[in-house]
């Protein structure tokens, strides 16, 4: 049986995870071009806040996938409470760029 570490998050990941909100945000032009469509009706009453939720999706999953590819590379530990730790310091590190984001969805 392997000893296995919890899950570190470690400056190199922090700056990885801000370069996956940068990735999500550069997306938001997409996003409207998307909602936008001349080929859909949809009926969005709060066209900002469904960006807001599509950067937001975009990163948790993308941070989701680092995450889970840094454990399974280092061998580190797969529990449920090391799982949710590694999903409450991506939360952690997206809650820091949410005016920031709001911000860039506005400017669009």
């Amino acid at each position: 049986m392997t000893n296995l570490t919890p899950l570190e998050i470690t400056n190199e990941d922090k700056n990885e995870l801000k370069n996956l909100i940068k990735i999500a945000t550069n997306q938001i032009p997409r996003y409207f071009n998307v909602i936008n469509s001349e080929k859909e009706n949809w009926k969005i009453t709060n066209i900002n806040e469904c960006v807001f939720g599509m950067v937001f999706e975009k990163y948790i999953h993308d941070s989701g996938q680092y995450l889970s590819n840094k454990k399974i590379d280092e061998g580190q530990s797969a529990t449920i409470e090391d799982s949710m730790e590694a999903y409450d310091a991506g939360l952690e590190i997206f809650s820091d760029f949410v005016e920031d984001i709001k911000r860039q969805i506005k400017e669009n």
